[in-house]
């Protein structure tokens, strides 16, 4: 398979050359999210566009042996020092282009990515290599941000267009990948959430847009807590289902 990825490998270099490695806090929306829905557990999870290795420690606290890939400089020579520094089990971390590298019909309990498939034109067939990895009775887990929607897709018109044209968003589209996958897979949950939330990538502004800015991150507690989950604002699209033993 070509890649197929929209935003150069230099991009991400650049923005995780300087980064440092961090658990997700306890009231992170996304690990919430993931623990709600799958158990705690042995076997092996694998985080898809790894680096720097954020949410797929949560599998790792939760009994999962961790595994990754990514084309990320310190892939494999980083990542897994700073897991086993976290005491969790610790498999194999490839640097590699995930449409190309061969895993020699392996299978995992846990595939999971985050932010990932929306970085590329075809990402429906990203999405079948995630459940081609999954073993029978295995979690599948796909995070992206909502840029598609009305209100997220307005504000990151106005205010974070560079950053919006880094992603394909037709991929935001939860009940499309879950068509992809309903054959094999029982789904747990397909759609939005997160309530409201907004947040823009490092660019240039106007006094006008920084000035808007302040106003929308002011507003955000209040809004986070009168908003439900909705495809127009809600900043993440996710799913999770379980492959089947048999079809």
């Amino acid at each position: 398979m070509s890649n197929s990825s929209i935003v150069d490998q230099a991009y991400w270099n650049d923005v995780y050359h300087k980064g440092t490695f961090a658990e997700p806090a306890d009231d992170n929306i996304i690990k919430k999210w993931i623990k709600k829905y799958v158990p705690n557990s042995v076997g092996d999870a694998i985080e898809i566009g790894v680096y720097p290795g954020t949410f797929l420690s949560i599998f790792g606290k939760m009994g999962y042996r961790v595994n990754g890939i990514d084309l990320a400089p310190g892939t494999a020579a980083k990542l897994p020092g700073w897991f086993k520094s976290l005491n969790v089990p610790t498999g194999d971390f490839v640097e590699a282009n995930f449409t190309e590298h061969n895993f020699q019909k392996r299978q995992f309990d846990v595939v999971c990515s985050f932010g990932f498939i929306e970085h590329f034109k075809n990402w429906q067939e990203i999405i079948l290599l995630h459940a081609q990895l999954t073993k029978p009775g295995g979690y599948l887990i796909i995070e992206t941000p909502n840029f598609r929607g009305a209100i997220q897709r307005i504000l990151h018109e106005t205010l974070d267009k560079p950053n919006l044209k880094r992603h394909v968003l037709d991929s935001m589209r939860p009940k499309k990948w879950q068509e992809l996958l309903t054959d094999e897979f029982e789904i747990m949950y397909c759609g939005y959430f997160g309530g409201f939330k907004f947040w823009v990538d490092v660019q240039k502004r106007s006094w006008i847009q920084e000035f808007v800015l302040k106003i929308i991150y002011k507003l955000l507690p209040y809004l986070g807590r009168i908003t439900s989950n909705h495809s127009c604002y809600s900043p993440y699209c996710g799913l999770i289902a379980r492959k089947k033993f048999s079809v």
